[in-house]
């Protein structure tokens, strides 16, 4: 006999033996299966409120993450990204070069100039008094500048023979709500000088009906706007940096430029306001862990009692040669199966809940901007408690059975 037919000898009983363990594993589920369909009125109930408790769970730490997205995204549209560093100076021409050069001397690609001024729209019929924000096109990616019509400033905006300019709702309804799509204008004044501004867009109103009205223009064409006297404002640096260095950042920053009289500090708060959600989050756990436990305790319950019931059936099975083990992991399968799917159901319709219109809708009338897709982490986590919960309450019923004896056929 040649050394590779011995080998081939010697790996046939291994690989049969795989074969068996693998046929008896698929012959386990399809037996839990089948006494899943036998029984299914009565383990229904018990499978219903696990099914609730996944989603309650699921949607705990599903609805706690869309919540802290949409905190979050609320507070970057005041204090910018995680991390935004703001430097703040003078218009001077000394601070307002050292500004603009300090981007370039850290590497930081994602960075605004911006003040704030009041200026006085003109109509037909009224004055309007309105609050002025003179930024780079990059502050709306910063900040996250929602916009209901049109677009933000871009580059661009700067070769334009009438100057660009974004204007909130709320000056858009006192202007009358033009079109601006047909090139509406918005004219400022401030005694003989004048100044028409080509509205390229509308930001949503962040107060609602208190909301002042409010406008954003280029920052490199501040001196074009009537009434606002650069050299008495104080101007400010947005730097949008990786988290890791906002902190040391702002800090070597400040100790660099204190001196000059400008200062330099965090702006964002954001991951700090996503915090207050995770004390409601865990509450609603709290309370999915209870529905668990319930929902467990019914289900071991109907296990033992239906165990009672099928004692005939494993003494019968005993004397065909079914051995403790299969008979422990097939009653033990049955459970975890039931779970399983009711995990399944219950991140299923979860899902259907959180990601539907209306919900979305819901959370961007409170500030979401950008709608995050259902994250996965929660899903699994519901599905895996699902499945641990059917194998604790499984394993009571499973070990009953294990001590049935083929006598005890007889006796049922």
């Amino acid at each position: 006999m040649t050394t590779e037919r011995k080998r081939i000898r010697a790996r046939q009983p291994r690989e049969n033996e795989r074969g068996a363990r693998l046929t008896g594993f698929v012959a386990l589920i399809v037996d839990a299966w089948h006494e899943l369909r036998v029984n299914r009125l009565r383990i229904l109930l018990a499978l219903i409120g696990i099914t609730v408790a996944v989603i309650g769970l699921t949607g705990a730490l599903g609805v706690g993450q869309i919540a802290a997205s949409v905190t979050q995204q609320t507070s970057e549209r005041s204090g910018g990204r995680t991390a935004t560093v703001q430097v703040t100076g003078r218009y001077t021409p000394e601070q307002l070069d050292r500004l603009q050069r300090l981007p370039n001397d850290f590497g930081v690609t994602h960075h605004s100039m911006h003040t704030e001024a009041n200026g006085t729209a003109w109509t037909p019929s009224q004055k309007i008094p309105v609050d002025l924000y003179a930024i780079d096109p990059v502050y709306s990616t910063i900040f996250r500048q929602p916009i209901s019509q049109g677009r933000v400033l871009q580059e661009s905006d700067a070769d334009l023979l009438a100057p660009a300019i974004v204007i909130n709702e709320k000056l858009w309804q006192v202007l009358g709500e033009p079109n601006i799509s047909s090139g509406a204008t918005v004219d400022f004044r401030d005694g003989d000088r004048r100044q028409l501004f080509t509205i390229v867009g509308v930001a949503k109103a962040e107060f609602g009906e208190f909301e002042q009205p409010r406008a954003w223009f280029l920052f490199d064409q501040l001196e074009l706007m009537p009434g606002v006297q650069p050299d008495q404002l104080n101007v400010n640096l947005f730097m949008w940096v990786p988290p890791e260095i906002g902190d040391q950042l702002a800090y070597q920053l400040n100790e660099q430029l204190s001196s000059s009289g400008m200062t330099a500090f965090r702006s964002d708060w954001g991951q700090q306001a996503a915090q207050s959600t995770a004390v409601i989050t865990w509450l609603v756990i709290g309370a999915a862990a209870g529905m668990f436990a319930l929902g467990a305790l019914g289900l071991i319950n109907i296990n033992i009692v239906t165990m009672q019931q099928r004692v005939r059936e494993i003494g019968i099975r005993r004397s065909y040669g079914a051995t403790s083990a299969r008979i422990f992991f097939g009653v033990l399968l049955e459970s975890v199966v039931a779970t399983f799917i009711a995990g399944i159901v219950g991140v299923t319709l979860t899902v259907i809940a959180l990601q539907n219109p209306l919900t979305l809708g819901f959370f961007r009338d409170m500030g979401l901007v950008e709608a995050p897709p259902f994250p996965m982490v929660p899903a699994l986590i519901g599905l895996a408690a699902a499945t641990v919960v059917g194998a604790l309450a499984g394993a009571l019923p499973a070990f009953k059975a294990t001590r049935v004896q083929i006598i005890d056929a007889i006796r049922y």
